[in-house]
């Protein structure tokens, strides 16, 4: 008897001992097998057009006015005046202009 319990003993004490056992977690098989990209799809076009479609040659300086051109059948209308201009040097005369789009031929 007393053979025994130290037997047992001993066995439950090794396995105290022991690291546990850690089994390897294994992928499902549909991931095992190697992934094929999604179907090609066509790339997404995007139409640039200019803003003033007559215009040929590009600028980086803004254009003075809101409509640079509204298009035909549009004349340019402008009014001119001299107004006084406060400065450092004194008082002086500067010409001013504003100028609007008018339908009219």
């Amino acid at each position: 008897m007393l053979r025994a319990a130290t037997i047992i003993v001993l066995a439950l004490g090794a396995a105290a001992l022991d690291p546990p056992v850690v089994y390897a977690q294994f992928l499902p098989d549909e991931a095992a097998t190697p992934q094929r990209p999604p179907p090609a799809r066509a790339r997404t076009r995007i139409r640039v057009t200019p803003a003033y479609p007559y215009r040929t040659y590009s600028t980086t300086y803004p254009v003075p006015y809101r409509a640079e051109y509204p298009g035909p059948g549009y004349v340019r209308q402008c009014t001119s005046w001299l107004a006084t201009e406060n400065r450092l040097s004194g008082t002086v005369l500067t010409p001013q202009m504003r100028c609007w789009w008018q339908p009219g031929g």
